[in-house]
């Protein structure tokens, strides 16, 4: 256990010491900011259109869903700039060799390097919750959406970082790590969408639709805890954590 706190604070230090935590907070809330804005100003044209045009006007509920949503586009740049040195920057310079001599296993690096991305990106959905916070003061949503929004976008953050540790222990070039995992992310985000098309109905097409995190989402988004689709975003994190385990010790006996 110390050894994965070591390398979880070593790691979450050269965040923060290098530029890089900045950029991921300044672009993360920039991104965030310019469509809440966008959705306010939709949301209040839409409110005051509704009266007039004999329509029901939209609500709180649905200003955050579409926010929430978007989050997980941002999410697609966010996570692979995250993860994309994890690895393959430490095999590029060859410290990673000297990590996998250290007294330490190759299930607590993986598990320093997960703890630490994930901690970096649970200190930006914080700082992000102030957009949700803007509405609770100035409108009335329905807080237990915000909080299971918010539990869903942590287990997605989860099983995302999961994915880029195992891209980024694959290579020692970073632009491939981002790219790989950008593309993995997206194909994840779309799967659901493009499953009638390639599965032609029947059991191959729920599948795919069942691999998409977005048929998982969306319950969290509607106020919903469910059993089924939490452990859908731990077995992946699990899943592509042991892949990186097990890419880490073949690497450790070469």
């Amino acid at each position: 256990m110390s050894g994965i706190l070591a390398i979880a604070k070593r790691d979450l230090k050269a965040y923060f010491a290098s530029p890089k935590a900045a950029a991921i907070f300044w672009f993360f809330l920039l991104f965030m900011g310019f469509f809440f804005n966008n959705f306010v100003s939709m949301f209040m044209r839409m409110a005051n259109q509704a009266p007039m045009m004999g329509g029901q006007a939209p609500t709180v509920e649905q200003l955050l869903k579409a926010l929430f949503y978007n989050q997980n586009f941002i999410f697609l740049l966010i996570i692979p700039a995250v993860t994309m040195a994890s690895f393959s920057e430490e095999r590029r310079n060859q410290s990673l060799r000297l990590l996998l001599t250290a007294p330490c296993t190759s299930l607590e690096i993986v598990l320093g390097k997960f703890i630490s991305a994930t901690s970096l990106m649970l200190i930006v959905l914080i700082a992000s919750a102030v957009y949700p916070l803007y509405t609770v003061f100035y409108g009335n949503p329905d807080k237990m959406i915000i909080l299971t929004s918010y539990l869903g976008l942590t287990l997605l953050v989860m099983s995302q970082i999961a994915f880029g540790l195992w891209i980024s222990s694959l290579t020692s070039n970073q632009f491939l790590a981002f790219v790989f995992t950008m593309f993995g992310l997206f194909l994840l985000l779309i799967l659901n969408w493009m499953a009638p098309n390639i599965g032609g109905g029947g059991l191959f097409e729920s599948v795919l639709k069942y691999i998409a995190n977005t048929e998982h989402l969306e319950p969290f988004f509607k106020g919903t805890l469910s059993v089924s689709h939490t452990t859908y975003f731990l077995i992946f994190t699990g899943l592509f954590l042991f892949f990186t385990n097990v890419t880490l010790d073949s690497q450790r006996w070469r």
